[in-house]
């Protein structure tokens, strides 16, 4: 981290506040019945601010600052440390960062989730005891971002973030204690004059352009700006509660001129969760990839369907080959994992 920065903590507070002062003493109960999660992207880390968080918000407990009286950047890790119990021996705590405009829209920062049997180690997890407060440090994801004055900064904390985590095995109601639980932010002081920039920038180029310039400094290529960035599947949710993304792709077929093949590949997903049942959660997937020349056609089909009980997965592996629509081969693999906690 630079020498320059400075951390500054927001307690959690009564009404929902991030106050500069630990003022108070009150617990807050937080039941994870809901799915939070459906507003984060997946496997994003560095460009989130495309997503809007107000819908998962509303399923969590919140913790506002006061509207900035300036500009405030920061630059690293931001800390959440949480004095939390649970009610049951495994359970989950997901942290959010978000930037809440004036007019109630909720910007995604940063975020971090931990498995709270693993607060000591990932290696050798121990479950929680029912009704037994611990302290738990949860750094976020780095991140260099300036909040604009005007704006409050959030903390959203929700015992899920789905589809990215699977859920925990029961309902978890945590219980957070609000002095003691803070976030800790690492402050880049702004400098009234801003250091002049030295690295060379190299404009971005277009596709057809790539790795036709060649730029003084070395530098060969510069990449496509991202104009289109890809949000996420639109869930759909029925009347009895279950929450389902489906992706079904268009076979994507490429000719290998070389040696005159064309190979196609299909793939399919489905994930789907009804809340308030976490031993409902399934993740299924199906790839196929296949390769044709002439009167030569062979064909590789995989996937996997995965549940869960409270106490154990279950896994079913497939993989079947054909030739042409033949087919040749086939196994089929049932497995049931112990949960080990999670």
């Amino acid at each position: 981290p630079s020498t320059r920065n400075r951390s500054s903590n927001l307690y959690f507070d009564a009404g929902g506040r991030l106050s500069p002062n630990p003022d108070s003493r009150d617990h807050i109960k937080y039941v994870g019945d809901k799915i939070v999660g459906l507003t984060k992207p997946q496997w994003v880390y560095g460009r989130p601010t495309e997503f809007e968080q107000t819908p998962d918000d509303r399923n969590s407990l919140l913790f506002d600052s006061a509207p900035l009286d300036r500009d405030l950047e920061i630059l690293g890790l931001p800390i959440a440390k949480i004095r939390v119990s649970a009610d049951v021996p495994v359970a989950q705590i997901a942290v959010r960062l978000t930037e809440v405009t004036p007019e109630g829209k909720s910007w995604l920062v940063t975020y971090n989730v931990l498995n709270l049997t693993r607060r000591d180690s990932m290696e050798q997890p121990t479950a929680l005891k029912p009704g037994e407060f611990y302290d738990v440090e949860l750094p976020l994801y780095m991140i260099a971002h300036r909040f604009k004055r005007g704006n409050r900064i959030r903390v959203a904390v929700s015992e899920s973030l789905w589809p990215l985590i699977w859920p925990s095995p029961q309902i978890a109601t945590l219980h957070i204690a609000l002095g003691p639980s803070h976030l800790v932010l690492p402050v880049r002081p702004i400098p009234g004059k801003e250091m002049p920039f030295t690295i060379p920038v190299i404009r971005a180029v277009s596709e057809k352009d790539k790795g036709a310039r060649s730029y003084a400094n070395g530098l060969q290529w510069a990449k496509t700006p991202l104009t289109n960035p890809t949000l996420p599947q639109k869930p759909t949710r029925d009347a009895t509660g279950r929450i389902r993304y489906d992706r079904e792709g268009e076979p994507n077929s490429t000719f290998i001129s070389a040696v005159g093949t064309t190979s196609t590949t299909a793939s399919s997903r489905t994930i789907e969760v009804t809340e308030g049942d976490p031993t409902s959660c399934r993740m299924k997937f199906d790839h196929t990839d296949r390769w044709k020349r002439g009167d030569w056609d062979c064909t590789i089909q995989y996937g996997g369907d995965l549940t869960a009980t409270a106490e154990e997965f279950h896994l079913k592996e497939w993989v079947v080959a054909k030739k042409g629509d033949v087919e040749i081969f086939r196994r089929e693999t049932p497995s049931i994992i112990k949960r080990d906690l999670l």
